[in-house]
C-alpha cells in the first residue's frame, strides 16, 4: 500500500490576462465580498490548495519559494487563488481559510502586491497564460521536507538531473535576458561568448582568486593555447586523452590546443635548474584550455568546450606538502564561503590498485593531505582506493541553494608528471630530487562556476557580483542633469550605475527590477534641492533623504568587503538620513 504524504499543493501560473468572478457561496465557512468581477495583467496565479497536514511552516517556507520565482520572473504581483481540486485530503475549512490568509500576509511581508480570491466561493474565470518555460509550475510543500519541488528547475543535485531536464536551464535563460553571455551555435556548441556584463562577473571572480594567490605566493603566468603534440605524447595525455582534444596540422606538424595547463607550467619550471631552497614555486594562471566534449554532455555554462580555470601548480619538496596544502585548503574554504556559502564536504581519494611511484612516498604523501584537512578543521570521507594512479586528491563540494552539491575545489599531488618531464630540483646533500607536484583549482571552471552562482542567487547576484550596482532613475526630465551628476560620483567611486531616463517612472522601476540592478536610486525635485537622494531596493523598500556621498560610502563598503547583500536596506543606512 503507497501512503502519501499531505503537502500543500499549488500551481503557479504566469498569466497574460486573469478574470475572475464569485457567483455563489459554497459551505458553511465563507467570506463576506460583495461578487464583482476582477481582472489583473502580468501577475502570477497560484491556484493553492491547503491539505490537512499543513501547517505554519509549511506556509513561511512556500511564501519564500514563491516570492523567489516571481524574483526571477521579474513579477511583483501575486493572485493568490484557493483551489481545492489538487486535492481529496482537504484540511478543514476554517484552518484552511487561516493558512491562506497567513500566507497572504507573509507573501507581502517578502515585497510582493498581493490578491487573495474570496474562499468559500465558487468562481469562474478566464486565463491567458505566458509562452515562456517557467510559465507554468507545480509546487508541493510537505512539513516533513519544507522543501519545494518544481515541475521546471532541477531536482537532484547532480549535473545529470540537469542534462535530463532536456530544457534550457536557468542561468542560460537569464544569461539570454540579462544580456550576460550566449552561445551561437553559428561558432559552435560549447563555447560561451561573453557579453560586458557576464566579463564584469568574470572579472570579480577572477580578481577574488588572483588576491587570493598572491596572499599564498603564487607567481601569475601566461602560457599559449596551442602546443606541438610531442609535449602531449611525453605527458601521455595523447595516448589517455586523445578523443578529447583539438588538434591540427600546420606545416606537416601536428599541434594540440590545449586541454589543460599543467605541461606548460612544467617546462616553465624545468627552464633553468633549481635548488631546494627556490621550493616551493607556486605557478598560477587563469589560462583557457580546450576539452572536444559530446555533444550530448554539453550544458550552458555548466558543461563546456573552452574552460577559463583558476589553475595552479606546486612544485614542492616532501617537507612542505602538508603546509602548502593546509594553506590552499583555508583560501579556498575563504573563497567559497564568500561566494556561496553553502555547506562544505571533503573528500581524500587514496592509491588504487594500479598506481605509480614508490608505496611509502604514497603513504607519506597521504597521511600529509589526511593531517591537512585535520588541522584545516574539514571532517572527511575516505574514498578508498579511487585516486589517480600519479597522485592521491582531496575534492570540496559545496552545496547550493537547491540542495545540489558541486565539486569546485581539487588538490592532486602528482609523482607522475615530474617524472615523465624530468623535472629535479638539486637537494642540500647535493643529490637530484623530483618535486612533488600539485595541482590546484578553487573554484575550477569559471564558466561552470557563474552558472551554479546564478541558479544559486535565484538570479540576483550580491552587490558585488552584480553588472548593474545602481540603476540612477530621474523622476522627470528636468531632473536629468542632476540625475547625471549622480552617476557620474557613483562611477568616480568605482560603483557599477546605470543612468535609466526613458520612460515613466513605474516603467524604469520595473526594467532596473528586471534587469537585476541591486539598488534604484531615484533623484527629484526634493532631493536635487537638497543634493540628496533615495534608495530603493529590489523589495521595494526605499530611504529618503539620504547624503550622497554617505550612501557612495556605505556601497563602497558592500563592494569592498564582498558582502552577500544582494540589493537590500538594512539598518546601516538609518544612520545615513539627514
Amino acid at each position: 500500500m503507497t501512503i502519501e504524504t499531505a503537502a500543500m499543493k499549488t500551481l503557479q501560473i504566469h498569466a497574460d490576462y486573469m478574470m475572475y468572478e464569485p457567483l455563489r457561496r459554497e459551505g458553511s465557512v465563507y467570506e463576506e465580498v460583495v461578487p464583482s468581477v476582477r481582472e489583473f495583467r502580468d501577475i502570477v496565479v497560484l491556484f493553492t490548495c491547503v491539505e490537512e497536514d499543513d501547517d505554519e511552516d509549511v506556509v513561511s517556507s512556500l511564501a519564500r519559494q514563491v516570492a523567489a520565482s516571481l524574483e526571477r520572473l521579474g513579477v511583483e504581483n501575486l493572485l493568490i487563488y484557493p483551489y481545492a481540486h489538487l486535492s481529496n485530503r482537504l484540511a478543514p475549512p476554517q484552518r484552511a481559510l487561516h493558512l491562506l490568509k497567513l500566507l497572504e500576509d507573509e507573501s507581502q511581508k517578502l515585497g510582493l502586491k498581493v490578491h487573495r480570491a474570496p474562499f468559500g466561493w465558487n468562481k469562474k474565470f478566464t486565463l491567458s497564460i505566458k509562452g515562456h518555460p517557467l510559465a507554468e509550475q507545480f509546487r508541493s510543500v510537505t512539513r516533513e521536507s519544507l522543501q519545494v519541488t518544481a515541475a521546471k528547475a532541477p531536482a537532484e543535485a547532480t549535473l545529470r538531473q540537469v542534462e535530463a531536464e532536456g530544457r534550457e536551464t536557468l542561468h542560460v535563460q537569464l544569461g539570454r535576458e540579462l544580456d550576460l553571455f550566449s552561445i551561437n551555435p553559428t561558432l559552435g556548441s560549447g563555447f560561451p561568448l561573453f557579453h560586458d556584463k557576464g566579463w564584469i562577473i568574470r572579472e570579480e571572480l577572477i580578481t577574488l582568486v588572483r588576491e587570493s594567490n598572491k596572499a599564498m605566493g603564487f607567481k601569475e603566468v601566461w602560457t599559449p593555447h596551442v602546443f606541438k603534440s610531442d609535449i602531449w605524447y611525453r605527458t601521455g595525455h595523447y595516448e589517455h586523452y586523445r578523443d578529447r582534444m583539438f588538434t591540427l596540422v600546420a606545416k606537416g606538424e601536428e599541434y594540440v590546443v590545449k586541454p589543460m595547463n599543467c605541461p606548460a607550467h612544467a617546462m616553465i619550471f624545468a627552464s633553468r635548474p633549481r635548488s631546494y631552497r627556490d621550493l616551493p614555486i607556486m605557478l598560477s594562471e587563469f589560462g583557457t584550455v580546450y576539452r572536444n566534449e559530446q555533444p550530448g554532455e554539453l550544458t550552458g555554462l555548466l558543461r563546456v568546450r573552452s574552460i577559463t580555470q583558476d589553475d595552479g601548480h606546486v612544485f614542492a619538496r616532501p617537507d612542505q606538502v602538508e603546509g602548502i596544502i593546509i594553506m590552499i585548503l583555508r583560501e579556498s574554504l575563504k573563497i567559497l564561503n564568500t561566494t556561496i556559502r553553502g555547506n562544505i564536504y571533503a573528500t581524500l581519494s587514496t592509491r588504487p590498485e594500479k598506481f605509480i611511484g614508490d608505496p611509502q612516498v604514497w603513504e607519506k604523501a597521504t597521511e600529509a593531505l589526511r593531517g591537512a584537512l585535520e588541522r584545516v578543521g574539514l571532517s572527511y570521507e575516505i574514498k578508498a582506493g579511487e585516486g589517480a594512479f600519479y597522485g592521491p586528491k582531496i575534492d570540496i563540494d559545496v552545496e547550493d541553494s537547491l540542495g545540489r552539491r558541486w565539486q569546485c575545489t581539487t588538490v592532486q599531488l602528482d609523482f607522475f608528471l615530474p617524472e615523465r618531464l624530468g623535472l629535479e630540483y638539486v637537494d642540500s646533500d647535493g643529490s637530484k630530487k623530483r618535486p612533488i607536484m600539485i595541482h590546484r583549482a578553487i573554484l575550477g571552471s569559471i564558466e561552470r562556476f557563474i552558472g551554479i552562482l546564478l541558479e544559486h542567487y535565484n538570479w540576483r547576484l550580491p552587490f558585488w557580483l552584480s553588472p548593474i550596482q545602481v540603476a540612477v532613475l530621474p523622476v522627470s526630465t528636468r531632473n536629468l542633469k542632476y540625475a547625471e551628476q549622480v552617476k557620474n560620483r557613483l562611477e568616480s567611486a568605482g560603483i557599477r550605475a546605470e543612468l535609466m531616463a526613458e520612460g515613466t517612472l513605474e516603467k524604469r522601476v520595473r526594467s532596473a527590477h528586471q534587469l537585476r540592478a541591486s539598488f534604484m536610486m531615484i533623484v527629484g525635485d526634493e532631493e536635487e534641492r537638497s543634493g540628496t537622494c533615495s534608495l530603493r531596493d529590489y523589495r521595494g523598500h526605499t530611504a529618503r533623504g539620504l547624503s550622497l556621498e554617505k550612501v557612495v560610502g556605505w556601497l563602497k563598503n558592500l563592494y569592498k568587503e564582498r558582502v552577500k547583500n544582494v540589493g537590500e536596506i538594512d539598518e546601516s543606512l538609518s544612520s545615513l538620513t539627514q
